[in-house]
This record gives C-alpha cells, structure tokens and sequence, in this order.
C-alpha cells in the first residue's frame, strides 16, 4: 500500500464518522421504527392486553379506549368498543340540551362514533354536535362550565370533534369554527407557546399577543395542532396535487402545494401562518418527549400536530425522530401489565390508550382516510384507490380513478355492492358519473337514471348519499319525487344531500327549511317545500307515502 494509501484511511474513518453526526447517516435512521414493526407491536399487543381486562368509568375514557382498538382494526363485535358504542347511547337518550357531559368526554365520544360508523350513530353524533356547539364560550373556546376563560386543552378536542364531522359529511357551524380559530390566534403567546386558561389578546386588525399563563409542549401541541386542523376546516391551510419525485423517498414531498378555497374572510390567512410559524419555532426549541406530568396525553397530543405538520408541508418522513423516541420512552415506561402509570392515580386505562394511540400514529391514519392532505389527497370529494398512481386529474377540481373508464352502467352496478374495491372511489366522485350518463344517448340515459333512483331508495348509505347527489349533478326533474322521499331517509347526511339536490334542481335560492338540526318539524318542513314546489311545476305529480 501507497505512503497516499496508508495515510488515506484515517481520514476516511474521520469523514464517516462525521457524517455519522451530522445526521447524513443517521445510527437512528439505520434503526428506525414505524408501527409496523414487530418491537413497536409488541409493545402495542402488551398494552392491548391491559385494556381487554381493564376500563374506565367515564364517557370518555370508554370511547378513548374503544377508539384505541377501533384504529387497530377492530369492529363493533370487540368488547371494548361495543361498551363504548353503549356508553354513547346512554349519554344521548335525552334531548340535546340535556346533554351535559365534559367537553372532553363530548369529543372523543363524537371522534370514536365517526369513526366507527358515521352513518349508523347518525343520531347520537348530531346531538353530541348540538351540545358541543351550545356550549362553546362566546370569545370562541371551549372550557369550565365556571370559569370565563376558554381552556386549551378542552377546546383542541372541540376541534377535533370538528374536524372529524366534516371529514365523514356532517356539518360544522362555519361561524363557531370562526370564532375558535380566532381565540386561539388571541391566544399565543408571543414566544409561540399556548397557556392552559388562555389570555386574549387585544385588537383585531393588528394582534399584540400576551404571556400566557405556563409555556408546557402539551399545551403547546395542543393549540398548534388545533390551529393546523382549523385551518383546514376553513380552507386557509394547503392541499397537495403532485408527487415530488426529485427527493429522496425517506422525506418526499407527496404533493407540491395549492391553495384551498377559503371558507372564510373572518380569519386572516396571514395570522393564520404567523402563529403557525412561530408555534413551530418554540416546538423547535422546547422539544421533549419526556414531560413532568400528563405525559401520555402528551404525546397523543404530539402525533397528531406532527401528522398535521406532514400534511400541510406535504412530506412523509417514515421514522421520524420524535416517534422513535416517543417509542423509546413508552417501551421503557410500560409496567409489566401492559399500561402505563403517570403521576395522576387511577388514569391507567386512559394512559394506556394514549400511548397505544400515539404508537399507532392514529391522527395520521385519520388524515389518510380523509384524503383531505396526503397521498392520494382530494380536492373535493371522498375516497381514492390505495395506489395514488391510480388516478388522473380533471381540472383543479376533482381527482378519478383510471378505472372509471369502464362502461357507465358497470360502475352503477359498483355503487350497489359495498364490498367492490372500487366502491369507496366512485361514491367520491358523483360529477363524474354525472356526465358519463349525461353523454349517453337519451334511449339508454333514461335506463341509467333509473339505477341511480334504485339506489336512492335501496343502497348503502354511502351509495344512496352519492346517488342524490347525481340526480342533483343531471338536475333530472323527473328524479324529484325519488329525492323529496329520500328526505325522510335515516341518514342525515343523505337528507342534507337530496335537499341540497333538490335546490339544485329548482335553482332555488330560498333558504332551505331543513336547517342543521335534524328535527322531526324541519324534515316535515322540508318535505312540504319541496311538493309544494313540484306540484307548481307538475300538477299531477303523485307521491308515495
């Protein structure tokens, strides 16, 4: 070997340990861990384990817990969820305004039913909404019945339970998500921090924020997270239309960003990104997994402003660092049971599913099957096929599966069978089966009509809500007396869509006499709206009772 050679490999060891710590090769990128791992289960499993012989007493606790196995895809048929499921129907028995039970117990409980079934728990869900709404403070937050102040904690869960509505059809008061949206901007610390009981800040146009009453990271992920989730609901946050293939595949930007339709001109989109940016430099700078008390609510807190964080910025990073060590403290912190103690007694079963739901990255899995960020991301629409490779773009507006291309008549038939794996693709997308039987000739579009209305009447939920919705899309007046009927359907979300169908059809402006509260006076109203509309138009229309 060479004077050159032998001198040659020191510096070698030198540049690659170098690299080693500066993090181009990472020790924790070369064992890195994801859900999927089998030391991750097994931590998962152990914890699991504790829950299947351990509860909570409380609403919430039961729907935290049920939730747990529900995102570990368990169904009704499990225990822990079917008790959960009871404990929903137990709260709601009553008129909506008797419904009292905490804001956290409210959330979580509305989060678990939607999503277990948001057709099936239709009811329980939208008197849960009803009280969540009734009790939301008039600066904006959520918090104690006896305090003035809205309570971070509290109100991140409001808009979850938010969130989580509109992602599966229900919704939201556009007005109450204003007002939330706009006390958490008051809210900020000017560090970028949130408090515990938040203090506004003053003025509207030009905010001066203030201190805040402790500066914790659970605090902290808590508004952020929620600031990120309002944000979406108004249509001021970023979608993603474009894989970015010149980036390495461990952090790949899915999507290149474009901008949402604002929902809003009551929340400045400039705010907006100020907090967000400075909420994520003090998350920078305050990062910690390990926090003194509250730490497994913590953390489920974490994951989900992470899984937002991925989303708006439109990168997948599939070890990151804080999960790694997220699961580095929970498998040293597991007891030899399964769950994990704080220093809050008696919270076992609620720390356990926390961390089983931080482990198994639930707020990310929410954001995939939204299809609102992410791959496969939507701009409108529900429910895209796995492979995101498998889909073309129409405009700006609409993303369809290749598959689409199949005869018209073919697809209906997909929308009468749940179980087709093409079925959750084409029920997103009733504008383009729309005006695939719109081009058909008028002999066959009329059969093809008359499948849609069958499905109105007899599909799934999911089928008969996008059935409406393309009978609104052909503005077929003769499909009226299939969508007036479809107003006393079971789901509410398919009762909004036959009236909004129907206004489509009318080319009514008036104000819908259905309103947002599913009574049986509104339904009633409705229904005789629209007769009375068609009978003006068809005088010897005739309707089934």
């Amino acid at each position: 070997m060479t004077a050159y050679g032998r001198r040659s490999w020191p510096w070698l060891g030198l540049l690659l340990a170098g690299l080693v710590l500066g993090g181009f090769l990472s020790p924790r990128e070369a064992r890195g861990v994801t859900p999927d791992s089998p030391e991750v289960r097994k931590v998962i499993d152990k914890g699991f384990e504790f829950l299947n012989a351990n509860t909570d007493g409380r609403l919430g606790g039961k729907c935290l817990i049920g939730l747990a196995f529900l995102k570990d895809g368990h169904d009704e048929s499990h225990a822990r969820i079917a008790e959960a499921v009871k404990a929903c129907q137990n709260a709601t028995r009553g008129e909506a305004a008797n419904i009292n039970p905490d804001i956290y117990s409210t959330g979580i409980a509305i989060i678990f039913l939607c999503s277990l079934d948001p057709s099936k728990y239709s009811t329980e869900i939208l008197k849960l909404q009803q009280s969540l709404e009734r009790r939301q403070k008039s600066h904006g937050g959520w918090g104690y019945a006896d305090r003035e102040t809205g309570d971070t904690s509290m109100t991140q869960y409001g808009v979850l339970a938010y969130w989580e509505m509109s992602k599966v059809g229900y919704p939201t008061s556009l007005e109450s998500t204003e007002r939330v949206a706009n006390w958490l901007l008051r809210t900020q610390d000017p560090g970028g921090n949130w408090g515990y009981q938040g203090r506004e800040a003053e003025g509207r146009v030009r905010v001066e924020l203030v201190k805040q009453d402790s500066a914790r990271p659970g605090m902290a992920a808590a508004g952020l997270g929620a600031t990120y989730m309002c944000a979406d609901l108004l249509g001021l946050g970023e979608v993603v239309t474009q894989r970015d293939e010149s980036l390495p595949p461990s952090v790949r930007a899915i999507r290149k960003a474009q901008p949402q339709q604002a929902r809003t001109r009551k929340v400045d989109i400039r705010q907006v990104k100020a907090a967000q940016n400075r909420g994520q430099d003090w998350m920078k700078k305050n990062y910690a997994i390990e926090t003194p008390s509250w730490n497994y609510y913590y953390l489920y807190a974490l994951e989900r402003y992470q899984s937002f964080l991925e989303a708006a910025e439109g990168r997948v990073i599939k070890e990151p660092r804080w999960y790694n060590e997220g699961f580095a403290f929970l498998k040293k912190e597991q007891l030899a049971n399964g769950s994990w103690k704080d220093t809050n007694e008696n919270l076992e079963a609620v720390n356990t599913a926390f961390a089983i739901l931080f482990l198994l990255r639930s707020t990310k899995k929410a954001i995939e099957k939204s299809k609102s960020y992410g791959e496969g991301a939507l701009l409108a629409g529900r429910g895209l096929p796995e492979n995101p490779q498998e889909v073309r773009v129409r405009g700006q507006r609409e993303i369809v599966a290749r598959e689409a291309d199949r005869a018209v008549g073919e697809l209906l038939e997909v929308l009468a069978q749940p179980t087709h794996p093409d079925f959750t693709s084409l029920t997103s997308d009733g504008v383009y089966l729309a005006e695939q039987i719109s081009r058909e000739p008028a002999d066959s579009r009329g059969a093809l009509i008359a499948q849609v209305r069958k499905l109105v009447r007899s599909g799934s939920a999911e089928a008969r809500l996008a059935a409406v919705g393309i009978l609104g899309e052909l503005r077929d007046l003769d499909s009226s007396v299939t969508l007036i009927a479809a107003l006393d359907d079971a789901d509410w979300r398919v009762v909004q869509g036959a009236d909004a169908a129907l206004a489509r059809i009318g080319r009514s402006i008036a104000p819908s006499k259905l309103g947002l509260k599913p009574t049986p006076q509104s339904r009633a109203a409705a229904i005789a709206q629209w007769k009375s509309w068609y009978t003006s138009v068809r005088p010897d229309a005739q309707f089934d009772n």
